[in-house]
């Protein structure tokens, strides 16, 4: 027995060592273990230079099929992955599935977990239901996004269509990142209102929604293709509309592109696969993620943090900011950081300048300097860094603001001398009448 114990408490140190260095290595700063649900595990051939790409970056697959009731996201506990591609949109099933349906998804992302789903114009109720979950709406079923001047040559039946309008922050995809048009087939999508809801890919304005082509209707606002949400803890869920834009197919389409003057353009192959492999870079944290280094806070000719101020102090505040990109983490560039100095409201409002660093140095630094309020109590240094497509920050200090003491007064204030003048006329005045007087 206790043969045995020995080799199970070994066993399970190296397997521990062994996850800790898979998650080390993966080029994504939340780990490398994907989760990859299907209709069918026959559709696994139909997406294998995607598979192909997500390996060359050090992700490690594991196929499952949607309606298979063993699978879990959890051993005792412990989550077995960090990402999953969910590309079930019709097994109906999954969304009550006991340990893949839509509340134990949700609760992964709320966990951490990020999560990249494609549909089709055929898409259940379950895949909706879990698209709304994240203020994201897709078309009535039975409709495509269909565009009535679309050249593609290898639409069928005009149930393709190409498109340029990236509507993504910069980072999440790059504004240059390619010039070749999209090539588009599937079911359109309407992005709410919620700030951390972003749109990443819209069709030209020609496209219209419609069961079949022909039967347009104008639309007065640009159709949606796929839509992403960065939750408040920085998770990160991305909705397309589109299933084959992942395919093979589709990576290698010869595309056409119409300019303004009416010449067409022609690709040997869609631009598709470069975005697709941004769209999974953003959405598995291997970019556009930001951590806060360090922050501090000292008086001005000082180089210690004090562990109180005194109203009116001059003070130096200082943040340091990694940006992850490109595999290793860089100084973060930014002008747009801001300071917030909050007692219940926010008394001072600055944004910090960035400062010159060593090369050698991984982190961009930001400074502020700041005269304190004059108002005593206990203030919150904060720092609330949200924008569109990096990960959110936040860093805070909470700092005591005590007033003067009785010796630290000035002796004299220039204010007062017209007070002191006058009891010094009174006194003048009172000597001059009594000497009068007597």
């Amino acid at each position: 027995n206790c043969l045995r114990m020995k080799s199970f408490i070994s066993l399970f140190v190296i397997s521990s060592l062994a996850a800790l260095c898979s998650v080390a290595e993966a080029k994504s700063v939340t780990g490398d273990q994907v989760l990859v649900l299907l209709d069918n595990l026959a559709q696994k051939d139909s997406y294998s230079r995607l598979w192909e790409t997500l390996q060359d970056r050090d992700f490690k697959l594991d196929f499952k099929s949607a309606v298979d009731g063993e699978t879990s996201l959890y051993y005792f506990g412990r989550p077995l992955y960090q990402h999953i591609i969910h590309f079930a949109p019709t097994t109906a099933s999954l969304s009550k599935h006991k340990n893949l349906g839509n509340v134990e998804l949700v609760k992964f992302v709320n966990g951490g977990g990020n999560l990249l789903v494609g549909v089709s114009s055929d898409a259940s109720n379950g895949v909706r239901e879990l698209a709304s979950e994240f203020d994201i709406e897709f078309e009535p079923a039975g409709t495509r996004v269909f565009d009535a001047s679309s050249t593609n040559s290898n639409a069928n039946d005009k149930d393709s269509i190409t498109t340029s309008q990236v509507v993504a922050p910069q980072s999440i995809i790059p504004k240059d990142f390619s010039s070749a048009p999209i090539v588009y087939s599937g079911v359109g999508l309407t992005v709410g209102s919620l700030p951390l809801v972003n749109r990443v890919l819209s069709a030209e304005d020609t496209a219209f929604v419609a069961e079949r082509f022909g039967k347009n209707k104008p639309s007065k606002n640009p159709v949606d293709l796929i839509g992403a949400m960065q939750t408040r803890n920085s998770a990160r869920a991305t909705f397309v509309g589109s299933l084959d834009i992942f395919s093979d197919a589709l990576f290698s389409s010869p595309v056409e592109k119409v300019q303004k003057d009416g010449d067409v353009v022609k690709f040997e192959k869609s631009g598709n696969e470069e975005f697709v492999s941004e769209l999974t870079k953003w959405t598995f944290q291997e970019k556009s993620v930001l951590k806060v280094i360090s922050h501090y806070h000292h008086k001005e000719n000082h180089t210690e943090q004090p562990e109180f101020y005194r109203v009116k102090d001059d003070m130096v505040y200082t943040l340091e900011i990694s940006e992850y990109e490109n595999d290793h983490w860089v100084p973060f560039k930014a002008n747009d950081v801001q300071l917030e100095i909050i007692m219940l409201d926010p008394y001072i409002r600055t944004t910090l300048k960035q400062v010159p660093v060593a090369p050698e140095h991984h982190y961009g630094r930001f400074k502020a300097h700041v005269q304190l309020p004059d108002v005593y109590g206990v203030f919150t240094f904060r720092v609330n860094y949200k924008r569109a497509g990096l990960t959110y920050l936040s860093a805070e200090d909470v700092v005591a603001i005590r007033p003067f003491r009785h010796n630290e007064y000035p002796r004299f204030l220039t204010a007062a001398y017209p007070y002191y003048a006058s009891v010094g006329s009174m006194i003048v005045g009172f000597l001059v009448f009594s000497a009068v007087w007597l």
